[in-house]
Order: structure tokens, then sequence, then C-alpha cells
């Protein structure tokens, strides 16, 4: 243009935009900038914009709409492609939808220019919202049409079925119509059985639109009783005249079902089909008055529920609270009450009961009790009991009483139970696994030898003890079959395995006399390079009691029988430490245990650490 030669179009080409109905418009492409060259005459007179030459997109349009035409200019630029887009304008004529394609022109091999050309699409638009409209229209109406509908003359006399009516009643069309509307719809009252009011007839009598009775059903033609809700209203000519009737009416069978599913679960507990608390709480009124008198009231709580979940999974802790909820209506009376209370907590009230009466229904649960285990965990329960032997004493406080006396009892039980608990999982792993206790007094015996040389103090040494016990406690939760596998592991099996460490945390976090060890038990597979797991820690980042035990369980575990291989001889099981000193291993810690052994005379070691 203007005479230059690298311009892409002549004066007589641009001559040809003009008379096009296209809007037409040219865009320079120039260190990294878009700028409109020139526009053409429908685009000036669609747009109501003369001026164009040297705006940005952004000057032009304005920032918003202008950084999203940058944004198709640049893309077309850089992928060297035509682009297409549509994009709402506020020109001063008035408010237009343009679509648009970006045409890259080429000068020196290089894109120069693009090249608009826009389509006012703005009616077609309008065209396609309108379409959209009335097919959303349309489906709102073949939805409504989901139910029954059914018409008749002033007789009574069916004219009418749609397939859903056929469906629901069991009759087609052309048995049906013809035939009276009490022929066919034989509606009764649910509870009673008794023959319905014909709303045919009611509509014919008064004029008005007439509603069903609740608990109306419909006996189909194969004999089955649907229950359903329905409205009649007259069909009338535009004078007024009813010349007919028309029913539209469906069944609702699953709302019925959906309705006695949400009432049963107002008042019962999910998991185990128990009464709730929002039901004991609304019936405490009702129970409480002096016929009923004494009334005893047991709570009970379920311990080691978030060992359970941890170790187990939530399915066995779902497991456990099941079978406390089996043991309780077992054991109780058919008049008794009995809730789930809370997560882990159960109550019981009981009618005309004294506590000598009560407290015997706690030694029965007691004695059942015993039958029950998850995983290997043995069942128990802590139990709280009081009892309101007259009107004086508010039922509220005897619900208090017992809880406390409850929490009192889990208090003295709680640390044993633990106990019980850790040595259960011991117990669990050493037969499930190929730890034995044996290797846990070999791994504290070097620990310790380890610790003293690095006077550690005597916390140190007694949570170096708690560590080489419990430090694979994780693994009673990984499969049995991976644990004693003679052969490699595969990826998902190690996958499974590296889960120990975190599930050994989570136990032992649950045990506040050990909690002190758990984030020890989370670290006993990192290694000195960063690559252990499961947090990928390095160096001194490590706990020293975790670098001294990875250390010695390495010695231990290559100086005894494997499923998967022999022992090896102490003097190839030192050489490997020391080739895996500085990666896997502390090499300050394996240096130690090296003269640890050096000293016991186990094997001989010359002075430049190789062996004699």
């Amino acid at each position: 243009m203007n005479g230059h030669d690298d311009m892409p179009f002549s004066w007589d080409t641009w001559s040809v935009f003009d008379h096009i109905h296209d809007a037409v418009s040219l865009v320079e492409y120039k260190n990294g900038c878009f700028r409109f060259v020139r526009n053409n005459k429908a685009h000036q007179r669609l747009s109501g914009i003369i001026h164009i030459k040297g705006l940005t997109p952004e000057e032009l349009v304005g920032e918003e709409i202008g950084r999203t035409l940058t944004g198709y200019y640049r893309q077309c630029v850089e992928t060297g492609r035509t682009v297409s887009y549509e994009q709402g304008f506020p020109f001063a004529p008035g408010n237009r939808i343009w679509q648009t394609i970006v045409t890259p022109v080429f000068v020196a091999d290089k894109v120069q220019y693009l090249l608009c050309s826009s389509k006012d699409i703005s009616e077609l638009e309008s065209y396609r919202n309108e379409l959209i409209r009335e097919k959303e229209m349309l489906q709102t109406t073949l939805r409504s049409i989901g139910d029954g509908v059914v018409t008749t003359d002033t007789a009574g006399i069916i004219t009418s079925l749609n397939s859903m009516a056929e469906k629901i009643t069991g009759w087609d069309s052309g048995s049906a119509v013809g035939r009276l509307f009490s022929d066919v719809f034989i509606l009764q009252n649910e509870e009673t059985g008794l023959l319905a009011e014909n709303p045919i007839e009611k509509v014919l009598e008064t004029g008005l639109i007439v509603g069903m009775a609740n608990h109306t059903v419909l006996q189909n033609r194969q004999g089955r009783t649907i229950p359903i809700m329905d409205s009649a209203a007259p069909i009338k000519t535009e004078d007024g005249q009813v010349f007919g009737v028309v029913m539209v009416f469906r069944d609702v069978s699953f709302e019925k079902e959906h309705s006695s599913q949400i009432r049963f679960l107002n008042h019962h507990d999910a998991l185990t089909g128990l009464h709730n608390r929002r039901y004991i709480e609304e019936t405490l009124n009702s129970i409480n008055s002096p016929e009923n008198l004494p009334l005893a009231v047991i709570v009970c709580d379920v311990n080691g529920l978030k060992i359970t979940n941890d170790v187990f999974g939530h399915e066995a802790g779902d497991s456990l609270l099941r079978q406390v909820a089996d043991l309780l209506e077992k054991t109780c009376h058919r008049g008794d009450l009995i809730a789930r209370w809370g997560g882990d907590e159960f109550i019981i009230i009981m009618l005309r009961t004294s506590l000598e009466e009560a407290e015997k229904t706690i030694k029965k649960i007691r004695l059942n009790q015993a039958a029950i285990d998850v995983s290997g965990l043995r069942l128990s329960l802590s139990y709280g009991c009081s009892v309101k032997e007259g009107g004086e004493k508010d039922l509220h406080a005897v619900l208090r009483e017992a809880e406390e006396d409850m929490y009192h009892q889990k208090l003295l039980d709680g640390k044993s139970y633990r106990n019980a608990i850790i040595n259960t999982l011991l117990a669990t792993l050493y037969e499930k696994s190929m730890e034995t206790e044996e290797h846990s007094k070999r791994l504290e015996e070097n620990c310790h030898s380890i610790g003293r040389r690095l006077q550690l103090s005597s916390r140190e040494m007694n949570n170096l003890s708690l560590l080489t016990v419990l430090h694979d406690i994780g693994k009673v939760a990984i499969n049995s079959d991976i644990l004693k596998k003679p052969a490699p592991l595969t990826p998902a099996e190690w996958e499974e395995m590296r889960r120990h460490p975190e599930i050994g945390y989570r136990i032992v976090q649950a045990t506040p006399e050990l909690s002190r060890v758990a984030n020890l038990i989370l670290s006993h597979h990192e290694r000195w390079d960063g690559k252990g797991y499961p947090r990928k820690l390095a160096g001194k980042q490590i706990p020293l009691l975790c670098r001294i035990l990875a250390v010695t369980d390495a010695y231990d575990a290559m100086t005894n029988d494997r499923s998967y291989r022999k022992a090896m001889s102490s003097q190839a099981a030192v050489l490997e430490l020391k080739r895996n000193a500085g990666s896997q291993f502390d090499p300050e810690i394996v240096e130690i245990f090296i003269q640890i052994l050096e000293e016991s005379s186990i094997f001989p070691i010359d002075r430049a650490g190789e062996m004699a």
C-alpha cells in the first residue's frame, strides 16, 4: 500500500475488497505488536469505525475484547495457519456478533500481515438461540408427558390413554377406549381396601379440579396395586361448557419407598440398623413417666476403634461396630431401647429396670463379647450405668452420669487395653511375617552397643528399645503373601510394602505412652542419600535412632536366613555395609558398628578395614 513494495496487497486489490459484502481488515504484525492497517467499506459500515490505521486491537475495541483478539492473532502467527472465532462487539451502530476468519499473509517466509474477513451473524445467532429455547420447551413438554394421561367424555367413557397410562394400568388403548372409567381404573384406599371416590364423577358433578386423596392405590389389569397421585380437571369449550374430563396421574411407588427410607434413616443408624441419637432424644420425654420407673441407662464405648480403622481399614472398623450392635440386640431384652449414641458409643435404655438388673445385663454383655474379634483383635467395651428411681431426678442428668461412669472406667482400662492391642499386633506380626522376637532382641543389643558409643541419654536408649520392637508393626496390615514371598516383589507389591511405616506411625500415635516413637517408626526406611521412603529425608534430616536401626537391621537381615535367600557370613555383610555407607547408610554409624563387631571378635579385620 501507499506504493511500498513490501505490502501484500496493491491498491487495485484493496479496491476489490471494498466491494466485498464481508467486513475485511488488514493487521500488520511487527516487533511482536499487532496494529490495524486498513478496513474495507463493509467493515466501516457495519462497525461504524472509519479511521483504523495504526490502532492496536485494545485501542480499537477496548482492553478486554482487544486482549481476546490479540490472542487469536498471536495463535495465527505462531501456527502459520488460519484461525476462526466468533466474538461479540459493542459497535456504535449496536451490539453485533461477528464470525471471523484470520488468514496469515507471509512476506519473505514470515507472517507479517493478517487478513481478517468477518461475517455479521447476529441475526443467525438470535435465530439459533430461539431454536434452542424452542427445543428446551419441547423437551420440557416431553418430560411432563411422563405422567399417565386419560380423557373421558361427559358420560365417564374413556376416550384416550397415553403410553404412560397404558404402562401403569396394564390396559392398551384399543381395549380401554370406549369403556367406563370405573371399569378400567379400580381405585382403592391403601389402608382400608375400600373403593375410593371416582374423580371423574366428582369433576363432572362440580366442574372443578379434583385431587386424589392420600393413600390411593390403583389395581392394574394384572391385579397388582400401584400407589398413585393424580388430579382430574374438566375439559371446557371456549364458552365454558364441559365436554369431558382429563386425569393426569403417576406411579409414586419409588417416592413412597424413598420416603419410607428417609423416615427410617431419620430415626436409625445407617451402619448398624439400631436407633440413632435423634430418636432417643425425641423419645426421652415420652418414656420419662412414673410408670416406667426405675429407668436404667447403660452407655457402652468401643475401645480401640481408631486403631482398628487405622491398621485394618474402615471396613474392619465398620464390621466391629455392626458386631457390637448384634451383641447388644441379642443380649438385651425385647423392650429395651438400643441406639448408636455416637461414633463409637452405644446406649441402652431399660424401662422398669433396677440398678442390680442393669448390672446383670452388663455382665451378660461382657460374657458374650468374648467371642468377637476383628482381624485378631479382641473386642473390648467400657461401660457406664445410672438409674433414675424417682421423679425428682432429670433423665438427662442420668444420661450424663452413665457417660461419666463409662469415661471413668475407660481411663482405668485404657492403658492396659492399649498395651494388649500392641501385644496382639506384635504376635500377629510374628505369625504372618518373617519378623521374630529374637530378631528384635538382636537389634536391641546391637543398637544399644552403638548408642553407648554415642553416649545417648537413657531416654534415647529407651526410645531405641521401643523402636527395635515396634519399627515394623505396620506390617500387620500388609498381605502375608507379600511378607513371606520367596521371590522378588513386583512393583505393585513393593508399593504395598512401602505403606508399613505410615501404618505403624498411625498405630503408635493412637497409644499415648508409645507416641513418642511414632516419628521414628515413620522414618525408619529413609536412606542417607535421600532415596528412601516415605518422605525422602536425607543425611542428618533422618533421626539418629533411625540411622542406627538401619545399619543394625540390614546387618541382621543379611546374617540370618530369609525365605528368599540363605544367610551370608558376617564378613560379607560388613563388606555390604561398607559398600552402601554414604548412600543407604550413615557412614559414621557404619564405622562405629564395624568397630564394635571387630572388638567382639566375631571375625578378624585388619587395620586397613579389610578382611584378614
